[in-house]
Formats: C-alpha cells, sequence, structure tokens
C-alpha cells in the first residue's frame, strides 16, 4: 500500500476540496493510503476525518489576492504579489519538514499556490509530484502568469492532470503534452439524483410551492459572474413574479468587496426580498435538490467546476456561459443551454422562456443526467487519477534504478 499525500491550500469546502474529499474517499485502499495535508483546521479536515480519511495539519503564510478592482479594470497589487512569494517559500520549508519525516511515496498538490510550494517541498524531500490543476490560470496579475505557471510545472510536477482542455492548453507552453493528462471532475452520481429531498430547503428559504427558484453556486469571485445573473433577473422579475434567485458560496481569501458589491446592487434593484444569499452550503444535494435551474454565469474560461457536475448528475437544467472549460460540458439545446459570457440581455431571455416552459426544463435536465451517469462519474474520475499515480511512481522508481546502477557502473570502473 502507498501513501499519497494530498496537500490542500484551504481548508474550507470549495469545489477544489470536494474533489479532494471524493478523491480521498474513492481511492483503492488495497492499494493506496490518502493524507490529506491541509493549512489549518476546517470543514474538510472535519469531514476527511469522519470518513476515515488521515489529516495532517501544516499551517502555511496566508495568502492574499494578488489584483483588486479599480473602477472596471483588474488591477495587479504587487505588494500582495511579493508576500505571496516570501510566504509560498516559508510554507514550503514547512511542508518540507514534515514529509521528510512522513515519507509519502507520491504528493498531489490541490490549488494554484498549493502547487508552488506544495511541488517546491515534494522537490526539496525528494518526492515525486502531480499537480491537479483545477483552477483557471489567470493573467490577471500580467501576460506571463500563465507561463510561469508552466514553467514552474515543468520542474516541479512529474505530471500534471488539468480537469478541462484549457488549463491543459495553458500548461502546454512548458509542459510536454505527454506529462498532461485531461480528467474530468466526478460526482457521487448517487449522491446527486433527482431522487433527493428538496422540501426542507425550499422551506427553510421560504419558497412555496410554486414558486421557481434560480441559482447560482460557486466562490463569490467577479469573474464568477454572479453579478450578470442579479441584473438579468431584474430584467424579469416583473414578467415572472413566482420566481426568486438564490447565490450559493461565500468569498475565499480576502475577495469579500465583491459579495458586498452583489448586495448593494440587490438593493439597488430593489431584489432585497427575492434575492438570497446562502453563504456556504454543506447539504449541496439538498440545494440542488431545491433549485429549478441552475445558472453558471462564468465570464472567463473556466475548468469543469464541480458545482455544474453536481447540477446535472441532479438532473438539473443548466444555463452556462460559453467559456473555455464549461462549454464543453454541454450539446447547446441538448443537455443544457448556452450564452455569450457576460450577455445580460441573452441571460433574461433565456430564464424568461424557461421559466414558463416546464417540459423544456425537465427534458434537458433528464439530458444532464444521463450524460453525468456516463461520464461524470467519481469512479471514472478516480480510476483515471489512479492510473497516472501508478504511471508516476513506475517512471520514479524506473529512474531510481537507472540512476543506483550508473552510480554502481561508475564505482567499479574506478576500482583499479
Amino acid at each position: 500500500m502507498k501513501e499519497i499525500a494530498l496537500i490542500e491550500v484551504a481548508s474550507q469546502m470549495s469545489g477544489v476540496e470536494f474533489s479532494t474529499l471524493y478523491l480521498a474517499q474513492s481511492l483503492d485502499r488495497a492499494r493506496w493510503l490518502p493524507l490529506v495535508v491541509c493549512p489549518e483546521e476546517g470543514d474538510l479536515p472535519q469531514r476527511c476525518r469522519a470518513a476515515g480519511i488521515p489529516v495532517s495539519i501544516v499551517p502555511r503564510v496566508r495568502f492574499f489576492s494578488t489584483s483588486f478592482r479599480l473602477g472596471g479594470r483588474v488591477v495587479p497589487n504587487p505588494f500582495a504579489l511579493i508576500f505571496n512569494v516570501v510566504g509560498m517559500i516559508v510554507s514550503a520549508f514547512r511542508l518540507t519538514r514534515f514529509l521528510r519525516s512522513r515519507r509519502p511515496a507520491l504528493v498531489v498538490t490541490k490549488g494554484l499556490l498549493a502547487h508552488f510550494y506544495g511541488g517546491l517541498a515534494a522537490c526539496w524531500a525528494k518526492i515525486p509530484c502531480v499537480w491537479h490543476v483545477q483552477d483557471r490560470v489567470s493573467d490577471r496579475v500580467g501576460p506571463w502568469f500563465p507561463w510561469i505557471i508552466s514553467l514552474s510545472a515543468k520542474w516541479l510536477a512529474r505530471f500534471c492532470i488539468a480537469d478541462a482542455d484549457s488549463i491543459a492548453r495553458q500548461l502546454s507552453a512548458f509542459v510536454p503534452s505527454e506529462r498532461v493528462s485531461v480528467i474530468w471532475n466526478g460526482v457521487d452520481i448517487h449522491e446527486f439524483s433527482p431522487s433527493v429531498d428538496g422540501s426542507r430547503v425550499r422551506a427553510e428559504w421560504q419558497a412555496g410551492a410554486g414558486d421557481l427558484l434560480i441559482g447560482v453556486i460557486g466562490r463569490l469571485v467577479f469573474w464568477k459572474g454572479q453579478h450578470i445573473l442579479i441584473r438579468a433577473f431584474g430584467r424579469i422579475a416583473e414578467q415572472v413574479p413566482q420566481a426568486r434567485v438564490v447565490i450559493v458560496g461565500s468569498s475565499l481569501f480576502d475577495t469579500d468587496t465583491y459579495a458586498d458589491q452583489l448586495k448593494a446592487e440587490t438593493r439597488q434593484l430593489g431584489l432585497e426580498n427575492r434575492v438570497t444569499f446562502t453563504g456556504f452550503r454543506p447539504d449541496l444535494p439538498q440545494v440542488l435538490a431545491a433549485l429549478d435551474i441552475v445558472a453558471h454565469t462564468a465570464l472567463e474560461k473556466d475548468s469543469t467546476p464541480l458545482a455544474i457536475v453536481s447540477a446535472m448528475a441532479a438532473g438539473k437544467l443548466i444555463i452556462c456561459t460559453r467559456v473555455d472549460g464549461t462549454a464543453q460540458l454541454f450539446d447547446d439545446g441538448v443537455d443544457g443551454l448556452l450564452i455569450p459570457p457576460g450577455d445580460v440581455d441573452a441571460l433574461a431571455e433565456k430564464l424568461a422562456g424557461l421559466l414558463r416552459d416546464e417540459s423544456l426544463r425537465r427534458r434537458l435536465g433528464q439530458a444532464a443526467r444521463a450524460k453525468a451517469e456516463r461520464e461524470l462519474s467519481v469512479e471514472q474520475y478516480t480510476r483515471q487519477c489512479e492510473r497516472v499515480f501508478e504511471s508516476v511512481l513506475a517512471n520514479h522508481k524506473s529512474k531510481i534504478h537507472t540512476l543506483t546502477k550508473s552510480k554502481g557502473e561508475i564505482e567499479d570502473s574506478l576500482r583499479p
């Protein structure tokens, strides 16, 4: 049995953390022993322990957002960038000490910043490392940022798992294609099912039997585009008095400003009584069951968000922006609907029609469920990851054998 250290950048639940939990739960325990390494106590360590998954806490330095919005522009924050670089080195030293004492067979980094400090620590501890890249690689810090990610992956990772073609393309600047594999996220299609009862959650939100709930699920950050849904709903709210919007998710790091802006815009549009901010919800299967429509309003390229994969498994109609990554999950008009990113009018028009057409909502939701069963189960996701881990360890063992053999040959040649 080989131990795999899954290095998490955060301890609170979001899409990446859920995928870590699903992977750790689903690994073949006859061959793999998962160890989830978190920076602090939180919901992820608690869930792991409840599932019988070993957890270690290795504190890291707090990181800050490397950009901020000034008017309508995204402005790099050089002070945060410098602080984060120093923080990553300090965090890497801490993690190296832990890895040298624990000696797992493999390190898998989860989360963009964890790829840096976790990759460094694995390199210093001489343990092979796999980057599981699930975050979009943004160029908001500068056009050179994706290049730095790719170059770092070339030196720090033996292999990269990307959860979308768009991420794999960004890594390809320096990482050879044979060292990158695209593996879509997967969920438990039994846990996320059309048969789940959402009545308790609807009652909590005071939604009547005739109310129609439109939900958006994900971190509250500008590029996720929750403000687009609020504005689109503002255009049609009077036409569909039975409809309401539910915004599920919370901020991470220091992004509370955007959440405050969303609430301010809701008040300005007079929608306070028809838009609900729930914060993070641990009961996502029941939340999805309570919704009638799920919107994904990302403004820029995305990956394969677990919120969307979960909604597909739950048999929900999904309206998604046509951006690199998420658009590849759907056949437009067959198992979901695609709209241009940032297009308030297009979203408003689609919502108005869908809220009046229950049969279309049901048909597209059933098709989404069928695709999730075929292609997006957690079992498929885990088996593909395991094949990558096996290949990396086999190559690592082969290189060690070659180096040991070469060293012996050199020593033999030096003997008189």
